[in-house]
């Protein structure tokens, strides 16, 4: 169902794209009449709020202490590069002059000004790229708008919805508005497709090229899996290694709501923030993060001390994420992240994941000219030492690099390395057990295929790590295995987990009622995966998900050498879905596949 672009339109759409994959890091801003309640952007779904009750909160909309400088200094002070504001949410209140639809913040408040286009105006003074965001295809306000679940039924008779009438009257009209009132506009991002056709669809997507040619447009213009120019991945959502194949963003909030919610002060930390942001780039990814400000036209003071604070921590370490693409290694490093440019890498290392005394990698082949903090202004070399992988020693762990370091971390939160090489930077892409002993492959960078359980269950030494009434069902119907080739350098015996996303409402062993089946060194591990232990904080998981640890049993390794290692579950998902995937709509996502080398 996507669109194949040729090599002259492939090169085009790398030059529009450009700016943004650069980019990293944009505010997103959720702002509405939603504010007034305080119960979030989805307060008049949820309470089935009558359209003429919902009207009269317009005649409260009166924001004065907006300010658009402020708004984009806050921006620029937390080192992001676009803004995408809620020009239309799915309540079908358009906050800005618009002459399609009257119920807009000129003609329906007692405000009379378009926040727009004072925002427009600042941002081209900033040089920040101004976004909109447009819900286009839930609209609750408008009678003909149909979407395949979020409809305004206690107001409308869905038989008498006629979403030509909504698509050609309204949508259109307001795209053509929004692209035509406020000047280079740096994308629309749209929300929440399903049930728009394919035809409706590419309609849209030829609208907006016809309007401004260089528009960006997110994967949610559609829910038919390819088109947009970028995946919009699921609210909060951080994806798996190898798991997108073009460019990608996560939308993410600071606290758990989008719009203003003054009783939700659930609000991430800063340390949790600048992991997340360098997890992301460190996967080839943006971050989009949301505030909500309030009737008043205030973002909310707490989001300010964090967007400042992580703005604090990009000053010193913007050569690694601005402009930086992903880690050149397939899978997770335990003391965590990287990112890369041309002849440099930049190793992320949580100060709360502190090595001690040495930092080692492995699979390094590029020689190392020279190492040093990236927030040390004077760049004092660190001392390393890097070994070849032609030596006899390093057969089975490829070129090693040893980096001393001290006991402190050198900057807050997360303290960079980078290490400049002599050419390009070139890595080993076998996929090795860590110097530390630990692995960890996410299931998207293993080879997919759908699978019949029956055919490995007498295979190779079977070992049950669970008791009898938890014994994996092993149902062929919709099983899939994922399969890796591992280097495991050291001899010993290896525990084996795997990690998942599990949400809040989720009954973990239900999700996994078939069970999983792991092959590894001719040994076989099956059994139901329990809630072994929670992964405080994760890098890569948020509300309403937890990251939750699930012991398989163990693997012993009589030999260094290399592996086949697979894992079948009927939780792995294929590559190629007709439709985007709905994150939210899976309790538990199975996430990755870890060993770790138990002490000898």
């Amino acid at each position: 169902m996507s669109q194949m672009l040729n090599k002259e339109e492939m090169r085009g759409q790398e030059e529009r794209m450009k700016w943004w994959t650069d980019a990293k890091f944009g505010m997103f801003i959720h702002w509405g009449l939603y504010a007034i309640p305080g119960k979030g952007e989805w307060h008049m779904y949820g309470a089935k709020i009558p359209v003429k009750e919902y009207e009269r909160l317009a005649d409260e909309f009166e924001p004065q202490a907006f300010d658009a400088k402020t708004w984009v200094a806050i921006a620029k002070r937390a080192g992001m590069k676009y803004i995408v504001i809620t020009a239309k949410h799915h309540d079908g209140f358009a906050m800005y002059d618009s002459k399609t639809e009257p119920f807009n913040m000129v003609q329906a408040t007692p405000y009379r000004r378009d926040p727009l286009q004072e925002l427009a105006q600042v941002c081209r003074e900033e040089d920040i790229k101004l976004c909109f965001y447009y819900s286009h295809v839930i609209d609750w306000h408008h009678p003909h708008s149909v979407h395949n679940a979020a409809n305004n039924t206690w107001d409308y008779n869905m038989g008498e919805k006629h979403f030509p009438t909504y698509w050609n009257e309204l949508v259109k009209p307001q795209i053509q508005e929004l692209l035509t009132k406020y000047g280079d506009i740096g994308l629309i991002w749209f929300d929440t497709a399903g049930g728009l056709s394919y035809e409706d669809s590419i309609d849209m997507m030829n609208h907006v090229r016809r309007l401004q040619p260089n528009c960006l447009m997110n994967s949610r213009v559609s829910h038919y899996k390819g088109l947009g120019d970028y995946q919009s991945k699921g609210d909060n959502e951080t994806p798996m290694y190898g798991e997108d194949t073009r460019p990608w963003e996560t939308p993410m909030t600071l606290n758990e709501t989008w719009g203003f919610s003054p009783r939700d002060q659930r609000w991430k930390t800063t340390g949790s923030l600048i992991r997340k942001l360098v997890n992301i780039v460190s996967k080839g990814g943006n971050l989009l993060l949301n505030v909500g400000p309030s009737p008043q036209g205030i973002i909310p003071e707490e989001s300010v001390q964090r967007l400042e604070q992580i703005g604090d921590w990009l000053r010193r370490n913007a050569d690694a994420i601005y402009g930086a693409t992903a880690s050149p290694f397939p899978y997770e490093m335990d003391w965590g992240a990287i990112t890369m440019k041309e002849n440099q890498l930049f190793l992320h290392i949580d100060n709360e994941r502190w090595p001690k005394s040495a930092l080692r990698i492995n699979g390094i082949l590029s020689k190392v000219k020279r190492a040093y903090w990236l927030a040390d202004r004077k760049q004092q070399p660190l001392s390393c030492q890097q070994s070849c992988a032609d030596s006899q020693d390093e057969q089975h762990t490829g070129a090693g690099l040893q980096i001393r370091l001290p006991k402190a971390p050198f900057d807050q939160t997360v303290t960079v390395v980078v290490l400049e090489m002599e050419g390009r930077v070139e890595v080993d892409p076998q996929i090795m057990v860590l110097p530390s002993g630990v692995l960890t492959v996410d299931i998207k960078t293993g080879e997919i295929t759908e699978n019949d359980w029956n055919d490995s269950n007498d295979s190779g030494n079977s070992s049950e790590q669970k008791p009898e009434a938890n014994r994996s069902k092993l149902s062929p119907a919709v099983s899939r295995t994922a399969a890796w080739s591992i280097m495991i350098p050291e001899q010993g015996t290896y525990e084996v987990q795997i990690t998942s996303f599990k949400r809040h409402d989720a009954d973990f062993q239900e999700a996994f009622g078939e069970g999983v089946q792991l092959r590894l060194a001719d040994q076989v591990l099956r059994s139901i995966p329990a809630e072994d232990s929670e992964i405080s904080d994760s890098p890569a998981c948020q509300h309403p998900y937890s990251e939750m640890i699930s012991i398989l049993g163990e693997i012993h390794i009589h030999t260094p050498g290399v592996y086949p290692m697979d894992l079948m579950s009927t939780l792995i998902k294929g590559r190629n879905p007709t439709f985007t995937e709905i994150w939210q709509a899976d309790k538990v996502k199975l996430r990755s596949v870890r060993l770790v080398k138990k002490p000898d």
